[in-house]
C-alpha cells in the first residue's frame, strides 16, 4: 500500500487516467444497466451534492481530524513507550506482546458501543477508537526498528564513547524512524476509521455522523460526497507523512532510489 501511494505521487499520471476513465464508465454505465439513482448516484449528483454541502463537509473534517490526530498522537507516544520497555526490558515481550496481539483481533467496532457507554458522546469516545485502532501497527513498528539492530553497530558505538542515553538518541532512534514513519502511513487511515466509528455509533457531529444522516434520509448522493471527503482526509493524511520522509528521512535507501 505505501509502495504504491509512493509511485502514485511520483507518477500520478496513469491512476488519474484510470480514475477518470472509472468515472466515464459509471456516469454512462449506469443508466444503461439501469442502475436506480437511489442505489449508486451519478458521478455528476455526488459532485453536486458535494457543493451544495461543502461548508458542511469541512465541519465534519475538521471535527473528525481532529478527534483522529489526537488518537493518533496518543497512539504514537504509548507505542513507542511500550517498544521501547518491550526492547530494554526483553522480559516483558513475552507479557505485551500476546496480551496486545488478542486485543488487536478483536473488532473494534464490537467494543465501540461500550466505549460510548463509558466515555459518553462528546469527542472522548472518538479518540479512544482512534488511539486503539492505531496503537498495534505503531508498537509493531516501533519494536522493530528499536530492536532489529546490528550487534556491531551497538558494539562500536560504545566503542566510541557511547552511552546508553546517547545510544538511542544517534542509533536507536534513528533506526527506528523510518519503521515508525511507515507505519504512520497505516495507522493514520485506521485512526481516521475509529474516529468514524465513533460518530456511528454516538456522535452528533462529524463526517461520520454526515454519512449516517445522510443514510438515514435516504440521500446517498450525501453519503458518497461525505465518504469522498474521508477519502480525500485519509490522503492527505499519508501525504504528509510523505512530506515528513523526504524533508527529514531523505537519506533511507528508499528515498534515495525515487
Amino acid at each position: 500500500m505505501t509502495a504504491l501511494f509512493s509511485r502514485f505521487i511520483a507518477n500520478p499520471a496513469k491512476p488519474l487516467a484510470g480514475f477518470v476513465a472509472l468515472l466515464l464508465v459509471w456516469q454512462y454505465g449506469a443508466p444503461l444497466a439501469g442502475i436506480p439513482r437511489y442505489v449508486l448516484p451519478l458521478p455528476t449528483a455526488i459532485a453536486a451534492r458535494f457543493a451544495e454541502t461543502f461548508s458542511v463537509q469541512l465541519n465534519g473534517l475538521a471535527m473528525t481530524g481532529f478527534t483522529t490526530l489526537f488518537g493518533l498522537a496518543v497512539a504514537l507516544v504509548v507505542g513507542v513507550l511500550m517498544a521501547l520497555a518491550v526492547v530494554y526490558v526483553p522480559l516483558l515481550r513475552s507479557l505485551i506482546m500476546p496480551l496486545l496481539a488478542a486485543f488487536n483481533s478483536i473488532p473494534k467496532i464490537a467494543i465501540a458501543p461500550l466505549i460510548v457507554m463509558w466515555f459518553g458522546l462528546d469527542t472522548e469516545p472518538k479518540v479512544v477508537l482512534a488511539f486503539l485502532l492505531a496503537l498495534f501497527p505503531i508498537f509493531v513498528n516501533s519494536v522493530t526498528g528499536l530492536g532489529e539492530i546490528e550487534p556491531d553497530m551497538l558494539d562500536l558505538s560504545r566503542l566510541l564513547g557511547g552511552n546508553a542515553w546517547r545510544i538511542f538518541v544517534k542509533v536507536r532512534l534513528w533506526h527506528a524512524a523510518p519503521h515508525i514513519a511507515d507505519a504512520l502511513k497505516v495507522a493514520f487511515p485506521m485512526a481516521l476509521v475509529g474516529s468514524v466509528v465513533g460518530e456511528f455509533i454516538g456522535g452528533n457531529t462529524g463526517a461520520g455522523y454526515l454519512v449516517l444522516s445522510g443514510q438515514m434520509t435516504l440521500d446517498t448522493p450525501l453519503v458518497f460526497a461525505a465518504l469522498l471527503s474521508i477519502t480525500a482526509l485519509a490522503v492527505a493524511g499519508i501525504g504528509a507523512v510523505g512530506v515528513f520522509e523526504r524533508m527529514f528521512l531523505s537519506w533511507r535507501p528508499s528515498m534515495r532510489s525515487r
